[in-house]
């Protein structure tokens, strides 16, 4: 029994190993992100930040940003229980958990929707606190969405803004 018990442990810990390599595989050409999901463009100025990455979702900063929490986007693929066509209730449920979490916060919430340049429903929340903004991209997928999260903690966030609209309009879900 003791035996079998190695050997499973180890079937495992070798099957994980290949599980985690093929979902974290993705591929960087010229400012091209490649996932399991689809791909994006980000601008020359920013870098994915390996050190915050994880094998699901992908952290980015301005690589001239030298402040220990930098002005940030993270890009990530969830499921949801949504139809592409039912895309409206999805924005709705979204919504409502956001306007519960901006109420206990303090934060104040705008939000709206729209096409991006590939064809893509998009809705976009901001909310913004004393000293931070955070804007919320969800581009709608067959139950899925892609979240893109920016995080601006200091300045204007213009390049912040511009690196999260490029990643958005220039996303293509994998076929």
């Amino acid at each position: 029994m003791k035996k079998f018990l190695i050997v499973l442990a180890i079937c495992l810990l070798f099957t994980g190993c290949t599980l985690t390599k093929k979902i974290s595989d993705d591929v960087t050409t010229n400012n091209q992100i490649t996932t399991g999901y689809g791909s994006f463009t980000i601008p020359d100025t920013w870098v994915k930040r390996d050190d915050h990455s994880t094998l699901s979702k992908y952290f980015f900063a301005n690589k001239n940003d030298k402040n220990e929490v930098p002005n940030n986007i993270s890009v990530e693929c969830l499921p949801n229980s949504y139809a592409a066509e039912d895309h409206m209730s999805f924005r709705t449920a979204i919504q409502y958990q956001l306007m519960q979490q901006a109420s206990a916060y303090g934060y104040t919430l705008t939000s709206n929707g729209s096409t991006t340049d590939t064809g893509n429903i998009v809705y976009t929340f901001n909310l913004e606190g004393e000293n931070e903004r955070i804007t919320q991209y969800y581009i709608v997928g067959e139950k899925k969405y892609v979240l893109v999260h920016e995080t601006v903690w200091r300045g204007d966030g213009k390049d912040a803004d511009e690196a999260a609209r490029r990643i958005v309009n220039t996303f293509k879900w994998k076929e």
